[in-house]
């Protein structure tokens, strides 16, 4: 009975994914098509299971900016379900999210440029 119980249990993991191995070497009509083989044969991997669905919204992102373009990293959670697992999509560049979250105390220490009216009454 337990081994039912661990069977239903879901699992959640969340991944980021470089795109760019997947379509580097590839001609310019099928980098979009080589990037989403290549998130389902990322999240199979990790994930021991051969039953892989994307949602629509990764699907939509991958091939947002053409065939040509596809992203070069997206961040992708990854709900396991028994044998089916399903991605969905969190943000498509995780790299500079976390740059935007360390660089602001870099941020507060450039000083303001003094208006140029404020210098004429000095």
């Amino acid at each position: 009975m337990e081994t039912e119980q661990v069977k239903a249990m879901t699992e959640e993991k969340i991944y980021d994914i470089p795109l760019r191995k997947f379509y580097t070497e590839s001609s310019r009509r099928k980098k979009a098509a080589h990037a989403a083989k290549g998130v389902r044969g990322f999240i199979a991997r990790k994930t021991r299971s051969g039953n892989v669905i994307l949602s629509t919204a990764v699907n939509e992102l991958i091939w947002s900016r053409g065939v040509a373009h596809p992203p070069a990293k997206i961040r992708v959670k990854v709900k396991k379900e028994g044998e089916k697992v399903m991605a969905d999509l969190i943000s498509a560049t995780p790299a500079t999210e976390t740059k935007k979250e360390n660089s602001g105390a870099a941020e507060n220490k450039i000083p303001e440029p003094k208006k140029q009216e404020e210098q004429k009454k000095a």
